[in-house]
């Protein structure tokens, strides 16, 4: 899946990727764009930049990189040289 295709591991950005309230038809029609990177110009996706990240909302879970976070509210700071990653 290429949810925020645009992302760049080595850049030094968080890339946050918001899905605007979409009724389940909405829903069905675009997910399947998402394996391709093709949902990125749908009126209901958002996506925001920036090295220190705050979110709020209320009965919301918030999810990084496809893991379970927990709920909101969360703040996500970029602090380089923090982790190696090997590929």
């Amino acid at each position: 899946m290429r949810i925020v295709p645009h992302a760049d591991l080595t850049d030094g950005w968080l890339d946050v990727f918001i899905v605007h309230p979409l009724s389940r038809a909405g829903l069905i029609a675009v997910f399947p764009k998402v394996f391709a990177g093709e949902h990125v110009d749908h009126p209901a996706v958002e996506f925001v930049r920036g090295r220190h990240i705050s979110i709020e909302a209320d009965d919301i879970v918030a999810y990084a990189d496809g893991e379970r976070i927990g709920a909101l509210p969360i703040e996500v700071e970029v602090v380089a040289g923090a982790v190696s990653v090997y590929a």
